[in-house]
């Protein structure tokens, strides 16, 4: 495939995937990263166990939201069948977003306390509920596409972030409140034209499989390390101390992703040597500078940052690798992955920020690194001698599957194109037709006009009893599943 073709795929479909999540990853960074939209004045809520109201009050209804998510969706069908599910959420990120800006103002005069309350639990029941269909498209990517476009999103979400920051604050708020209805149109516009591929990527089980252990315990060390980590620049602020600019932070996520991008897909290192050589090392750096002046404080979070952000997308992809190799429902992967990570790093930011309260005095932050870095050698020794499906985790590579969708189709697909009795030319047009390709694309892979593509697509119709692209999709889904019922009887 030349490179012509390959942007004309991207172009088609998958753009909507990167520029959808970039905003969603953009728009938590934008809400809860720096004082944007610390509350529309201040911060209303006035509780020693509430140092950061709209980051706890969301981040804790995320992490319920998902652990709901969690225990319902073990035997539950997918979520993209059921649009109310993304038209919600983005009602609720949307909305929540408006109540905790300065626009706020506008309707309320001077919000009260329960202004902040509401908009901190809406926006992490629509997160998190936008969190888990984002996770369906990317499983349905398989592991090598999951990893390109999470980094690649995360990469343009933490470029924009840096543009927007340069802005006037009142028309930042009102750019981040309206951003999850751009998002959720991009969503529902790929996924009407991608449902058929969906279906197929992401299963559904009567007897799901449990979690490898693995997986959890790197979500939950590194989610309680995170939370930790930002309760300690909080406490470093609150006495004078600054952390990395916003601008400065979103700068080493846009190297970690980069990095991870070379390492894995140029380099096709395995996830082992992708956590234990450059992760860890990295995590540890941060803890390891915390105590030291302003200036070191400052590197060590940059180096954590990049650790983080370096984990994070490798967790997206072990997710979607066991939802993918193994019988286990792929939204109760997803589900049950983030609710580690987010109920982790609440833990995490709720002991390092409200300790000192309950007792009285501060963290003397050299014994903070001390423990940390001798928890990330135990971590490391551990989990090293983990197994995942009888095969060390660390040998997973996101390059091991390349995501050649024409064999995938043509495996998946092939009982439909039998059962309408295409010719050669009709099946080749028929599975470029269900990956979502335009005419154009199409005559140019199959070096042909498009009147051509138009009159075998018309065939295809007649054959199979249809008369648009969505009714062959149902169509086909019905084939395929009167025949996988006959297989099993």
């Amino acid at each position: 495939m030349n490179a012509g073709m390959k942007w004309e795929s991207i172009a088609s479909t998958e753009w909507r995937v990167l520029f959808g999540h970039a905003i969603h990853v953009g728009w938590g960074w934008l809400m809860f990263t720096g004082s944007l939209f610390a509350a529309p004045g201040g911060d209303l809520i006035d509780s020693p166990f509430l140092s950061d109201p709209l980051y706890m009050l969301s981040l804790g209804a995320n992490a319920l939201t998902l652990s709901l998510f969690a225990l319902l969706g073990r035997y539950a069908g997918p979520l993209f069948r059921r649009e109310w599910v993304a038209i919600a959420a983005a009602i609720c990120m949307s909305v929540g977003t408006f109540f905790a800006s300065d626009l706020v103002l506008l309707l309320f005069g001077a919000p009260t306390v329960w202004v902040e309350v509401f908009a901190g639990i809406i926006t992490g029941l629509g997160t998190g509920t936008f969190l888990m269909v984002w996770g369906e498209v990317l499983v349905s990517f398989g592991t090598r596409g999951c990893l390109v476009y999470f980094a690649a999103s995360s990469f343009i979400a933490a470029f924009a972030h840096i543009l927007l920051s340069q802005l006037p604050e009142v028309f930042i708020q009102g750019v981040v409140s309206v951003a999850p209805i751009f998002e959720l149109m991009l969503y529902r516009s790929y996924v009407s034209d991608n449902r058929l591929a969906m279906s197929k990527g992401n299963k559904q089980s009567d007897n799901p499989q449990g979690l490898p252990s693995a997986v959890i315990i790197l979500g939950v060390f590194f989610g309680f390390s995170f939370g930790a980590m930002r309760g300690f620049i909080f406490l470093l602020e609150q006495v004078g101390l600054r952390g990395p600019t916003d601008a400065v932070s979103m700068a080493f996520v846009m190297v970690a992703c980069a990095l991870t991008y070379f390492v894995s897909v140029i380099s096709k290192q395995a996830f082992g040597r992708l956590t234990y050589q450059i992760a860890l090392p990295f995590v540890a750096c941060g803890f390891l500078l915390l105590p030291f002046s302003e200036m070191w404080t400052v590197v060590g979070v940059a180096a954590y940052r990049i650790g983080y952000q370096y984990v994070y997308v490798i967790l997206w992809v072990l997710w979607v690798f066991f939802s993918r190799r193994s019988e286990t429902t792929s939204v109760w992967v997803i589900a049950c992955g983030l609710a580690s990570v987010q109920m982790s790093k609440l833990l995490g930011f709720l002991i390092a920020v409200d300790v000192p309260v309950v007792s009285g005095q501060g963290w003397d932050l050299s014994l903070v690194s001390a423990v940390a870095l001798f928890a990330i050698v135990l971590f490391s020794l551990f989990a090293r001698e983990d197994r995942i499906e009888a095969k060390s985790w660390e040998e997973v590579r996101p390059v091991s599957e390349q995501g050649d969708d024409r064999v995938f189709v043509s495996q998946s697909y092939e009982p439909a194109a039998l059962v309408f009795g295409l010719s050669p030319r009709e099946t080749e047009v028929f599975y470029l037709l269900l990956r979502g390709r335009s005419r154009a694309y199409i005559a140019r892979s199959l070096v042909v006009t498009e009147e051509t593509v138009k009159t075998h697509i018309k065939g295809i119709y007649q054959k199979a009893g249809v008369h648009t692209k969505q009714d062959l999709i149902d169509r086909v889904e019905e084939v395929i599943g009167t025949k996988a019922v006959q297989e099993d009887t």
